[in-house]
């Protein structure tokens, strides 16, 4: 070993001794003798230290630079720190998932972690080793050190050439930049509050804010970091060298104010140090990757239903945030979905508007409310470029997209990221042309709130920017002249968008369902913008509007009088239910094995093409076809289809709902003439939603009691109840005011633990309370004392109806399906206990039947009415959309018998005495559910348990949307079956052997 090289690391030594031995050894102090120890290796080796402004919130203590090649940082503690410890920190935590190469030390002890993992670790010296003056370091220990540093200094960025490793890299970036902008916000807010000036973060917030009221700090952070990590790749893509963070604004359009002030925002020298150094980071990883030739690559993929711009983002988004990508429905539309509606809307305009070039014409103005990602726009802009290449046109080509595509093609965001990437995406497609943009030419897309039409007004340099995109956008919302809208609106019932200008447009759609009780779902996001379409083609005089949107418009009760209105003001209506839905269990045909959605989510989908029209002479006609099958069948179908190519089945929708689907209604005089149970019974109301089914539904009163005592205690805070049981704030259930109030009206009480109808034949305890997200009290309070209910649904999202049973208690409201009623039969008023049927269904049965008859008597049979397989098939259409009608036959006699047989269903139900069974449950073990499955006649509850003579029709028995067997076991999942839980297991089977029995003795009985 060199002597000069020995000499280095005992001097290092010798001055981390000395500060020690003065018990002056903090991580501060001895930065300058590591900083010197580093740099003593080499003239190439550069450490640059930037400490941090605020605890936690930046970088590493030092960049460190070889022959000006930033090669990674260095992380240094106080000495003798408990450096495994600090790696489990979340600041280190942090720092390991996003950086690449990386050194922790406490100055003795060195590790290397390179890319999350652990290279080296090892003691140069230890605590020990100080107090020895005569202590000099091994030759073995200098050995390994420099190999140590030769590894950390020779690092470098690896080339990237694949889409999947560059998505990866960059989100790893990506968390952290959004960590860092997040406590940068919390720490602007907090120099606000003393008068000081915030970051340029701050102005990004504050213009996020005036177009997402409630956006929240951690939400907006998110934004950030989306917004600049993916506007860096797209200007990596248009930067043909080296691109830095002080000159990326330099390949951002130059026309989009929004855009370009992020960017010059983060390329300033007053631009926050502590999150500047992983901006640095991100641009490293766009240069070592070839973005041209991943994009290519991308390209090459197959993938038709992408762009690959999209592309690439959904596999960014699969690293950063994989909940997110599941929804990225939000942003970006399947392409075969958007060349349906762009095609049929092109052929629209052709064949009824007198255009013969479609998009092309000049005087067409198109706006997309919901532009998202810009795939409407993408798409529409290639067909029209395409449509005059092949009709010998292309030198129109560079004039059509500056007087035309640049200046009548509208769009709105209201989210920053998705706006960001719609402009850059159609900025590159239009390039892609050889269109050369010039200084004042723009995409119309606006950041703007759709749905609210009034300006932002700013002084911060963001908001100036905001304030200037508002002002041109409400130009557009309110005044100018649309032909086509189309788009993907947002979907989302609990929406925020309630602004007085829309809300009041809203009206149309509920003006006549004053006697509805449940109309929330109108205010669905996705309605509004139909609306909102709607109202845009009615001022223009004629137009189309395209969307694809939830289709739970087609059928919903309550969207009837929207169904009305969409009649009353468009000439035709076409109708593309591409259903798909998880939550229906929808008969599919018989050549169909499986249904799938176009987008990853629950709920199904349709297109809507409405035309509005003077040619049409007021031959209104709504068309429809269904479209099932798997995701690639549908994408092919819609690739080759367009609408003159489909065999459409004409619509005769009817009041009073207004149906728009294909339905066979021709027992509708019949059916209506019956009575509608909410005509029977007075009162009646959905079940109980607590707001948190796990922590406030137990199997046991000891359980709920424990919950209900932690809730009810003063000592504890509601931070405390939050942490240990997950009940916190929504916008439907203000945890917090319930709480307050809860401790001020209530006190707790073992009395008001009840049984509680939950599911099929499972009872669990609540304890009642106003706490609850809805009691429903003004009803169900008639069943805290000796009562029956009937239990039905209004909507049938499943294949067929059986949505019928009955409790003694009160219950959940999900009890047999996602909307369940309960109809008490008796009321408790004034003192008194009356029956709680209506006076003139009372005077009804009077002069039917010219007898007296018992309460529960009509209660019988109506419950055996509703387990007629006849009756449930005859009006099974009926069934499907509103509460069911009974009908009253007029042979008293056949009326007994039905009372009598609806008597014994009630008593099985309700579970009054105990049934013999021959069901075994006869092997020896556990008793814990583990999986669930039947076979032959056995239902197995674990590898070695099951129960024995099952038979499969009452395997397969539903009551509502649950096969109750099945349901009853799985919500016991990995615990333990009590003697009184199997012996209950065993009466259930019984109960629905008997049901159908019984079902097929009502079944013999002529109904209707």
């Amino acid at each position: 070993m060199e002597q000069k090289m020995k000499q280095i690391f005992q001097k290092y030594f010798n001055e981390i001794r000395n500060k020690y031995l003065t018990q002056d050894s903090t991580e501060g102090t001895l930065r300058t003798p590591f900083e010197n120890f580093i740099k003593r290796f080499s003239p190439n080796i550069n450490l640059i230290h930037e400490p941090k402004r605020v605890s936690g919130l930046g970088a590493p203590d030092f960049k460190a630079f070889y022959r000006s090649r930033k090669v990674g940082f260095i992380e240094t503690k106080d000495l003798g720190k408990n450096l495994d410890n600090v790696l489990e920190s979340e600041q280190l935590r942090k720092y390991t998932e996003s950086i690449n190469n990386l050194i922790v030390t406490d100055y003795a002890r060195f590790i290397l972690i390179r890319n999350g993992q652990k290279i080296f670790d090892f003691n140069l010296f230890t605590l020990h080793d100080l107090d020895n003056p005569r202590f000099s370091i091994p030759d073995d220990k200098i050995e390994t050190f420099l190999q140590f540093i030769n590894e950390f200094f020779n690092y470098k960025l690896p080339t990237i050439s694949s889409a999947e490793e560059l998505a990866r890299e960059l989100s790893r970036k990506a968390k952290l930049l959004k960590d860092l902008a997040r406590k940068q916000l919390e720490e602007d807010l907090r120099e606000m509050e003393h008068g000081n000036s915030p970051s340029s973060i701050y102005d990004f917030y504050e213009g996020i804010k005036e177009l997402i009221k409630d956006i929240s700090i951690e939400d907006c952070a998110d934004a950030y970091a989306q917004t600049v990590t993916y506007g860096l790749f797209l200007a990596r893509k248009n930067c043909k060298n080296k691109l830095e963070r002080r000159n990326a604004a330099f390949y951002i359009p130059k026309n989009v104010g929004i855009i370009k002030k992020i960017f010059i925002n983060i390329s300033g020298d007053a631009f926050p140090s502590n999150i500047s150094w992983i901006i640095d980071d991100i641009v490293d990883i766009l240069n070592s990757s070839d973005v041209e030739e991943i994009l290519t690559k991308i390209d090459k993929r197959g993938k038709k239903d992408k762009d690959p711009i999209i592309f690439f983002y959904e596999d960014f988004l699969n690293y950063y945030e994989p909940e997110k990508r599941k929804h990225l429905g939000v942003y970006y539309t399947p392409r075969p979905v958007v060349n349906f509606i762009v095609n049929s809307v092109n052929q629209i305009l052709k064949n009824y508007f007198d255009k013969p070039m479609g998009f092309a014409e000049d005087d067409i103005h198109v706006l997309d409310p919901a532009i998202g990602t810009g795939t409407f726009f993408w798409i529409a802009f290639l067909r029209t470029l395409k449509e005059l290449k092949e009709a010998g046109l292309s030198g129109l080509i560079n004039e059509k997209i500056e007087n035309h595509l640049l200046k009548h093609f509208y769009g709105f965001e209201i989210l920053i990221t998705p706006y960001v990437i719609s402009h850059l995406k159609l900025t590159d497609l239009l390039q892609r042309w050889h269109y050369r943009f010039k200084e004042k030419d723009r995409i119309q897309v606006y950041l703007t709130n759709t749905l609210e039409p009034t300006e932002v007004h700013g002084l911060l340099p963001f908001l100036r920017e905001i304030t200037e995109e508002s002002r041109i956008a409400n130009q557009i919302k309110l005044k100018k002249p649309i032909l086509v809208v189309m788009g993907n609106p947002p979907y989302s019932v609990s929406s925020s968008n309630k602004s007085k200008w829309i809300m009041e447009k809203m009206e149309d759609y509920k003006k006549e369902l004053i006697s509805e009780k449940h109309i929330g779902s109108l205010d669905d996001d996705y309605i509004k913008f139909i609306r909102f379409a709607q109202w845009k083609i009615e001022q223009n005089g004629e137009g189309i509007v395209g969307f694809i949107t939830n289709n739970s418009y087609l059928d919903g009760i309550v969207h009837r009088q929207m169904r009305k209105c969409l009649l009353e003001s468009f000439d035709r209506i076409y109708i593309l239910n591409l259903h798909g839905s998880t939550r229906k269990k929808e008969k599919l045909p018989n050549s169909v094995p499986k249904d799938e959605n176009v987008f990853d989510i629950k709920q199904g989908v349709a297109i809507s093409i409405f035309i509005k029209n003077n040619k049409f002479k007021k031959e209104k006609k709504v068309f429809y076809v269904d479209l099932y099958g798997s995701r690639e069948e549908k994408y092919r179908w819609l690739d080759k289809n367009r609408i003159e190519s489909i065999e459409w089945h004409e619509l005769e929708p009817k009041e009073p709902y207004y149906f728009f689907i294909l339905k066979d209604f021709s027992l509708q005089e019949e059916y209506e003439k019956h009575w509608s149970i909410t005509n029977i019974f007075r009162q009646y109301s959905s079940g109980v939603v607590t707001g948190k089914d796990e922590t406030l539904v137990k199997f046991t009163m000891e359980e709920i009691e424990k919950v209900w005592k932690d809730i009810f205690d003063p000592q504890k805070n509601l931070q405390e109840i939050e942490k240990k049981y997950g009940l916190k704030n929504t916008t439907a259930w203000n945890v917090s005011k319930r709480r307050k109030k809860l401790l001020v009206e209530e006190s707790f009480s073992k009395d008001k633990i009840m049984a509680y109808a939950y599911r099929p034949f499972d009872d669990r305890f609540i304890f009642y309370s106003n706490f609850l997200q809805r009691a429903q009290k003004r009803v169900l309070k008639h069943l805290l004392r000796e009562n029956k209910a009937l239990i039905s649904s209004r909507r049938v999202n499943e294949k067929s109806f059986n949505h019928v049973l009955v409790c003694d208690k009160i219950g959940d409201k999900h009890v047999i399906s996602d909307q369940s009623y309960f109809f008490p039969l008796y009321l408790y008023e004034r003192g008194k206990v009356q029956p709680n049927f209506t006076e003139k269904f009372l005077g009804f049965i009077k002069t039917k039947y010219g007898a007296s008859l018992m309460p529960e008597e009509i209660l019988y049979y109506i419950y055996a009415i509703l387990h007629s397989p006849t009756y449930r098939r005859k009006y099974e259409e009926f069934l499907r959309y509103d509460f069911p009608r009974i009908p009253f036959i007029d042979d008293y006699g056949v009326f007994k018998r039905l009372v009598s047989l609806g008597k014994k269903l009630v008593e099985l139900h309700l579970m009054e005495r105990r049934l013999p069974t021959k069901v075994k449950f006869d092997i020896v073990g556990s008793n814990v559910v583990e999986k669930v499955k039947y076979e032959n006649g056995k239902v197995w509850i674990n590898k070695n348990q099951y129960f024995e003579g099952v038979p499969e029709d009452i395997w397969n028995f539903y009551i509502g949307g649950y096969q109750v067997l099945s349901k009853w076991l799985k919500s016991r999942k990995n615990r333990k079956l009590t003697a009184e839980e199997i012996e209950k297991f065993l009466q259930i089977v019984e109960i629905i052997k008997q049901t159908i029995k019984i079902m097929e003795e009502i079944d013999k009985i002529k109904i209707v």
